[in-house]
C-alpha cells in the first residue's frame, strides 16, 4: 500500500529531525519528530508500507513486524485527518529512499502531536480584519 500526500490541503516541511504539516482545510497542524518524521520522508518518496518497514528496521535496527505494526497505526491516523490518501497503484519505478543524516536514536513507534489553535490565525485576514489598534488586532465579530 502507498499513501499521497492531499497536495491541494496539505504544506509539509521538515527540519532537521522534525517535520511539520499544516492541513490548510482544517486549520490543524501536526509536528512529529524522530521516527514520525523519516516515515514520512519515506512516504513522500513514494515509499510503500512495505518498503518503509524494510527501510526502517533496517535504519533502527529494529524488528520488521514491530515497525510495520506501529507505521500502520500512525498511517492509519494520517489518514483519518485526511493527510494522507491510501492509494494501492505500484510504483512506476523503484524508489531510491534516503533520509537525512541525523542521530537516530532507538525504535519508538512514530506519533504526530495535532494542534488545532491556528484556525483563527489562518483565516484572519490582516488587510480588512484589523481594528483601530491595528495588527494584531482583529475587529469584533458580532454574535
Amino acid at each position: 500500500m502507498r499513501f499521497l500526500v492531499d497536495t491541494q490541503n496539505i504544506s509539509h516541511e521538515r527540519l532537521n529531525d522534525e517535520v511539520i504539516i499544516i492541513n490548510l482545510a482544517s486549520a490543524a497542524y501536526y509536528s512529529g519528530s524522530g521516527t514520525a518524521s523519516d516515515l514520512w520522508t519515506l512516504i513522500c518518496q513514494g515509499a510503500s508500507t512495505e518498503e518503509a518497514t524494510k527501510f526502517l528496521a533496517s535504519e533502527y535496527k529494529c524488528d520488521e513486524s514491530v515497525v510495520s505494526r506501529e507505521i500502520e497505526v500512525c498511517l492509519a491516523s494520517l489518514v483519518k485527518a485526511g493527510i494522507v490518501l491510501a492509494h494501492d497503484t505500484p510504483s512506476p519505478t523503484e524508489t531510491a529512499l534516503s533520509l537525512p543524516a541525523v542521530d537516530r536514536g532507538e525504535w519508538t513507534a512514530p506519533h504526530f502531536d495535532e494542534y488545532l489553535d491556528m484556525w483563527d490565525l489562518l483565516r484572519f485576514d490582516p488587510v480588512h480584519d484589523v481594528g483601530e489598534a491595528g495588527w494584531p488586532v482583529a475587529v469584533p465579530h458580532k454574535a
